[in-house]
């Protein structure tokens, strides 16, 4: 049995992750915003986001399942992690169909499609019908959480299988079907809708497990990125992520713009990230930022759905008040993660892990 791997705590790779959470945000709350797209490639962070995924899970439990960390363990650790959020932001969608109906009668959906909804999107379970703009329609964000967690059960499942060698088949393979299906959509901006789900599986497998090999080569390569100890290549590496979400290349440039960003780009951002220092008067501010990067991601949708059907409530006319209704929505946003965070999510983890741990200690 091998010794536990050293805790490390890559405050770099949460201010990433949260940055790119806010572009997201932004991204979905452009019409409130401006008259086009704020930060168009913005749909990149999800691939931006599975990598991250791949490189911190491997460095927090590669060590963990080869000392004997079972499967069942790993899944409700992760559910744990993931789904009181995500139950939130459910709930949140269901309330504002149940106030739409109230308050619109004239879109009035049947309280039997509503719960339909409801109890799919509880169950992760997507909805592939044509009828349906999204497979979560009651949190359209949460298609990528479904995905994840494919993934996460992947990776543990095939874990005493997963060489370098049979990881980098694994991402080789991933690599050719991705760049098939983005070649085909003409983006990558693909796996959030019934038609495009299956291409949504070599979105995350690629991104994913490039994440999960990159954290296992870092002993290797730790010489020779020695430079990236000095300087401010952090603060670099975060400019560098609204740089990619804020160009927007047309045409068949689209294409290999979004296959460069998430094979190229993103992994050297996650290798800087995961090797600079951080600076100490930015730590807490990082540490925040990864806190309410989840939350944010995870909410804003329904969020966005609620606000601004308040705002049509009593006759105020979201799109004719840009940027500054949109600027409040997201600053609404952030304040309520950030409160359901300290309030909600950490509280019911510890909770939750608490009882966990005495099942286990019972079993």
């Amino acid at each position: 049995m091998q010794p536990a791997a050293p805790r490390h705590v890559y405050l770099n790779l949460d201010a990433i992750r949260g940055v790119a959470a806010i572009s997201v945000m932004l991204y979905h709350f452009s019409p409130f915003l401006a008259d086009g797209r704020v930060l168009p490639s913005s749909y990149l962070a999800v691939d931006l986001f599975f990598l991250l995924s791949g490189f911190v899970i491997a460095h927090a439990y590669d060590r963990k399942i080869e000392n004997g960390m079972g499967f069942g363990t790993f899944v409700a650790i992760r559910l744990i992690r993931l789904y009181p959020l995500y139950l939130a932001g459910t709930l949140l969608g269901c309330f504002y169909l149940l106030i739409k109906n109230r308050l619109m009668p004239a879109d009035y959906m049947p309280l039997s499609e509503i719960g339909t909804q409801l109890t799919t999107g509880m169950l992760f379970i997507p909805l592939v019908g044509d009828a349906y703009h999204t497979i979560f329609p009651l949190n359209p964000a949460s298609w990528s959480l479904f995905f994840e967690l494919i993934v996460n059960v992947a990776y543990v499942a095939i874990f005493f299988l997963l060489s370098r060698r049979v990881l980098t088949a694994l991402i080789a393979v991933s690599l050719v079907l991705l760049i098939i299906a983005s070649v085909l959509a003409g983006t990558l901006d693909f796996g959030m809708t019934g038609k495009t789900i299956i291409s949504g599986l070599p979105r995350v497998s690629f991104s994913f497990f490039l994440g999960v090999l990159l954290c296992r080569s870092m002993a290797r390569y730790q010489d020779s990125l020695g430079f990236l100890r000095r300087g401010w290549w952090v603060e670099v590496a975060i400019l560098l992520t609204l740089i990619v979400f804020a160009i927007a290349p047309a045409g068949s440039a689209r294409v290999a713009y979004d296959l460069a960003s998430v094979a190229i780009v993103f992994p050297i951002m996650v290798v800087t990230g995961a090797v600079a220092p951080t600076a100490a008067r930015l730590a807490g501010f990082y540490g925040w930022l990864g806190r309410i990067s989840y939350p944010i991601y995870i909410i804003h949708t329904p969020m966005l759905m609620i606000i601004a059907g308040a705002g049509k409530a009593v006759s105020v006319d979201p799109f004719a008040h840009h940027p500054w209704f949109g600027l409040l929505m997201a600053a609404t946003v952030i304040v309520i993660a950030d409160i359901a965070t300290r309030i909600y999510d950490e509280p019911l983890r510890r909770f939750l892990q608490r009882q966990m741990q005495r099942s286990r200690a019972v079993a």
